[in-house]
C-alpha cells in the first residue's frame, strides 16, 4: 500500500464514522504527516516502539 491510499483511507475513516474530537485530530495530524513524505512511497508495517 502506498502512502497516497493510507492518506485516502484515513480521510474516509473521518467522513464515515462518528469520531471523537481527539480521534479526528489525530487523523488530521497524521494525513498532514504523511501527507509531507512522497505519495508514492510504500508504507510499511507499523511497529510499536518499545518502552
Amino acid at each position: 500500500m502506498v502512502i497516497g491510499e493510507v492518506v485516502e483511507i484515513l480521510i474516509g475513516m473521518r467522513k464515515r464514522r462518528d469520531v471523537l474530537s481527539r480521534e479526528e485530530e489525530a487523523i488530521i495530524e497524521a494525513c498532514n504527516l504523511l501527507d509531507r513524505l512522497p505519495r508514492l512511497a510504500e508504507a510499511t508495517t507499523y511497529e510499536p516502539r518499545q518502552k
